[in-house]
């Protein structure tokens, strides 16, 4: 039995419920921080888990808003219950294979990806060049350019607007679009009063 098989098991070999219970408890959070990479990868085990609640009938889909239950009568029951084995017969369509899923995970990716480009290419103006950007979040670079200019920690949620405010300290302002050349009046004006 692997490490990971023995954590749902308690010392008598039974499936210890607690542990399941506090993993399905924390799943939410979790996969809100699991990298958009990663979550492709364990959509069909999610999807896989949800098929096999819905068929033991633990897990319900929500019926359509605005659908009622009212009271019908024989004929309408026997219709309704007639398309429901026919929409039974169907085959399936399965979401994950969808053009629709497909698609918003590609659109999903692309925006990560270009989200996290952004942010190594800011980052590289406060890490050192032999950072190693790979197997890092997005926000775990963030927060690792934050520490070298401040001590104060950021909430995950945080990240992004503090990064967005984050400027180098020793950003020379001086010849920014408003200082004028020196002209001959000011010049002459300055001799004067160094004569003085």
């Amino acid at each position: 039995m692997t490490k990971k098989e023995k954590a749902f098991f308690d010392a008598e070999g039974q499936v210890n419920l607690e542990q399941v219970v506090e993993i399905a408890t924390a799943l939410p959070e979790a996969i809100k921080k699991v990298p958009v990479d990663q979550l492709v990868k364990l959509m069909p085990a999610m999807q896989e888990i949800m098929a096999y609640a819905k068929e033991q009938g633990a897990v319900e889909e929500a019926p359509a808003e605005g659908m009622e239950d009212e009271e019908l009568t024989d004929e309408e029951a026997a219709a309704k219950k007639e398309a429901e084995v026919a929409e039974e017969d169907k085959p399936k369509e399965n979401f994950a294979d969808s053009k629709a899923f497909k698609d918003a995970v590609a659109s999903a990716v692309k925006g990560e990806v270009k989200r996290y480009a952004e942010v190594v290419t800011k980052a590289r103006n406060f890490l050192d060049a032999d950072y190693d950007f790979s197997d890092k979040s997005a926000n775990r670079v963030m927060a690792d350019a934050l520490s070298t200019q401040s001590t104060d920690k950021f909430e995950d949620s945080e990240l992004p607007v503090a990064f967005k405010l984050l400027r180098k300290p020793n950003t020379d302002y001086s010849h920014f679009g408003d200082t004028k050349a020196d002209t001959g009046l000011e010049s002459r004006i300055t001799k004067t009063l160094e004569e003085k």
